[in-house]
């Protein structure tokens, strides 16, 4: 399953998409790749709730020099990938490591 935010400022997933799409096709398995793709949501698309940061500022080690790193991502949309991408992350957890998509009841009796 790849989760892409298309306001990713660190670097471009969608292009990364496509070339991983185009292998798992060439190789018959496609049917294999789920893609999750949400519009003005950034780079890191974390579970629900954990805080949206467009940017973070960073020490290097050795340097001390300070940088930026652009995340990306507009706060309510991102909120909205948080929250349906990790619904949608969990059904397909319980699909193929159960192998099937059960109640939570269920699955805990079963673990």
């Amino acid at each position: 399953m790849l989760i892409i935010g298309e306001d990713d400022q660190n670097w471009c997933p969608c292009e990364s998409a496509i070339d991983m799409k185009a292998m798992m096709e060439r190789a018959g398995n496609s049917h294999l790749l789920t893609v999750l793709s949400y519009p003005n949501a950034g780079h890191l698309i974390e579970p629900p709730y954990t805080p949206h940061a467009r940017s973070s500022l960073f020490k290097d080690v050795i340097s001390h020099q300070k940088f930026m790193v652009l995340w990306g991502g507009q706060t309510l949309e991102h909120s909205r990938a948080q929250e349906d991408s990790w619904r949608k992350l969990l059904v397909f957890l319980r699909k193929n490591l159960y192998g099937d998509v059960k109640t939570r009841a269920s699955l805990v009796s079963n673990l």
